[in-house]
């Protein structure tokens, strides 16, 4: 399909012109604003040659093209009146996010707040989880200091909550977040929370206050940030500058945590009891069929970012049961992807697939699953659907030995810790090892020898199909590090389009904070980004590679970026492409780490990373990749 033809076919599918509200780029993606993604024909465009995916996220409609981006960017923007790159992109994507459904605007709202603490929640789930252990087995006794110790470091971060919610939704609904904190302390605040336990009656000048226990919870923090946030807005327009400073964080204050306190705080507790007493309801009603069903279909309920929307009801069962069985189910999920990725390591006879597969399963054995879905199951449908069946298997299991997990933490091999009894080992730890176990082997089996089946060939890849497009491929070369830092492996990005290995075999680095971007061999530019956030090279020998510098600094329209070059420039090893302000990166709260890809890797026989370490240091220079 030319470049033209497939502009036409991505603008008539998303709803022609008249849907989309703005259209920018990155180096892989379209990135719409639309003004009803359900116009959107998803799978139509999807399945275009010269489309990889189509990706939902923030508020916008990615199509992901590839290295090719640019220049599809280009055709719909030569043809069509489109909004381009402007200030107000952000503005605009907020204003979408308000024309969503309820449902979709709740799901977002759940991923921008909760999304950002699932890494301290998890890590403190675990830590408790191994307190447990330690005292089931008696290494330590309940009794003594150093478990008294061990259980305040792990608990806090579920007592407290409220301050990290608070935090986090400040920043979601835009106001000041050490305010939203405030507000999370002002629940927590241990007074509240020993009258509530002790029955006490109070009143707030005469209007009576009904309590609840607000540690651990989500919505009547977010509901007071909610308060305070509408509040502040409306007073930085009318207020004084010479009083703002004062005057607007203390009302702001008050009218958040007043309200919540007296009135709403009390029914968002009542509220959120009851839907998990409704959905327990529903599992026990069929305890087995609740676990077949989430077994199966759990990892579908990823792909689309609908799992949020269960963060509230698995977490209020952990503050008001103590445990979990719902979120007990799903560890057999993670480990029916991993079967799926390990199965098709074991058969696939194609290099660049068994790479993948492997990095895939190990990452899902650490409990995440993007690479093995994205790299994995989607690629190859028959895969995804052993992993229905493994992964069902499990959670029968699961529910026929009534699992619990007992807090809220990591996935995978570190979940372990999270059923274990604090009263002491039950059947919940027995249950996660065998259904587990199961799920992965029952999985890695059937893609074997069904899910695999039709594709071991991989006629699809053979490099014997392909010439290289520009330059003399040569093989038998090391590919060295462009710039300083600490290597991580490619899925392990932030970003399913490269950890899923679509846009070619590669690795990453965490830059060091005065860490600049060399050029890694002898050859020329091929494409300076208009947001300096990424360069195309092209060596001598024919290698084609991609140096993003960032996840999602596309939106930072080239501020902390420096480039040294320009397109149609020949480079030099060695020689300066660009100089970075990676901290004023973090500080934006964007992802530094800086991914290296080969894009055309198809035109090799094999990609190997050398023997390196994660998150090993490496200089500029630092051979990391051998192609053959």
């Amino acid at each position: 399909m030319k470049n033209e033809e497939l502009a036409d076919a991505i603008i008539k599918n998303i709803g022609g012109t008249e849907n989309i509200e703005s259209l920018i780029h990155c180096v892989t993606r379209l990135r719409f604003v639309l003004k009803d993604e359900s116009l959107a024909q998803d799978k139509t465009i999807g399945n275009l040659d010269g489309v990889i995916s189509v990706v939902k996220s923030g508020g916008q409609y990615q199509v992901v093209i590839g290295n090719k981006v640019g220049t599809i960017y280009d055709a719909i923007m030569n043809k069509y009146q489109i909004k381009g790159q402007d200030d107000d992109v952000k503005e605009k994507t907020s204003d979408n996010q308000e024309k969503q459904n309820l449902f979709n605007r709740f799901v977002h709202m759940i991923i921008a707040i909760v999304g950002p603490m699932i890494g301290v929640i998890a890590t403190a789930g675990i830590l408790k989880g191994l307190t447990a252990l330690l005292t089931s087995i008696h290494v330590i006794s309940n009794t003594s200091s150093t478990y008294t110790i061990l259980y305040a470091i792990s608990d806090a971060m579920f007592y407290f909550l409220p301050v990290l919610v608070g935090f986090s939704a400040a920043k979601y609904f835009k106001a000041n977040q050490y305010i939203g904190a405030g507000l999370g302390l002002a629940l927590c605040y241990p007074t509240l929370v020993q009258a509530y336990s002790a029955g006490k009656a109070m009143n707030f000048f005469g209007i009576p206050v009904v309590l609840a226990n607000y540690t651990s919870s989500l919505f009547p923090v977010i509901f007071a940030v909610w308060l305070m946030a509408i509040t502040e807005k409306y007073l930085n327009k009318h207020v004084s500058d010479s009083i703002k400073s004062i005057i607007v964080p203390f009302l702001a204050f008050l009218v958040g945590i007043l309200p919540t306190l007296i009135i709403a705080g009390p029914i968002l507790t009542y509220v959120s009891q009851l839907l998990s007493k409704l959905v327990l309801g529903i599992y026990n009603f069929a305890p087995v069929v609740a676990g077949v069903i989430l077994g199966a279909f759990w990892q579908v309920i990823v792909i689309f970012g609908l799992h949020y929307a269960f963060i509230p009801v698995l977490m209020n069962n952990i503050t008001t049961l103590h445990y979990d069985p719902i979120n007990a189910i799903l560890t057999v999920t993670v480990f029916a992807q991993m079967g799926g990725a390990l199965g098709v390591w074991l058969k696939s006879k194609q290099t660049k697939t068994k790479n993948i597969a492997g990095a895939a399963a190990f990452s899902a054995f650490l409990g995440v699953t993007e690479p093995a879905i994205y790299g994995i199951s989607l690629k190859f449908k028959r895969v995804f659907a052993m992993t229905f069946i493994g992964g069902g298997i499990g959670g029968a299991i699961m529910t026929l030995m009534n699992a619990k997990m007992y807090s809220f933490g990591a996935n995978g091999i570190f979940s372990g810790p999270l059923y274990i009894n604090p009263k002491g080992i039950d059947n919940s730890l027995w249950a996660f090892i065998i259904a587990d176990v199961v799920s992965l082997i029952v999985t890695t089996i059937l893609t074997y020898l069904f899910g695999y089946k039709d594709i071991v060939d991989e006629s699809e890849t053979d490099t014997n199909k392909t010439k290289p497009s520009t330059g003399i491929v040569l093989n038998n070369q090391n590919i060295d590090s462009p710039l300083d830092g600490k290597t991580i492996a490619l899925t392990e990005v932030n970003d399913q389009v490269f950890s899923s290995g679509a846009m070619g075999s590669g690795f990453a680095v965490i830059p060091n904070n005065d860490s600049k971007v060399y050029a890694p061999f002898n050859g020329s530019v091929v494409t300076v980004f208009e947001t300096k956030h990424a360069l195309g090279l092209i060596s001598d020998n024919g290698v084609e590679m991609l140096i993003h510098m960032g996840i999602n600094t596309v939106e930072l329209k080239g501020e902390p970026f420096d480039i040294k070059v320009k397109t149609g420039d020949t480079i030099k090893k060695g020689q300066l492409l660009a100089e970075v302000d990676w901290q004023d990166i973090k500080n934006k709260n964007y992802d530094p780490t800086t991914m290296v890809v080969i894009t055309n890797t198809m035109e090799y026989k094999q990609i190997n990373n050398l023997d390196l370490k994660n998150k090993q240091p490496v200089s500029v220079g630092d051979a990391i990749l051998r192609i053959d």
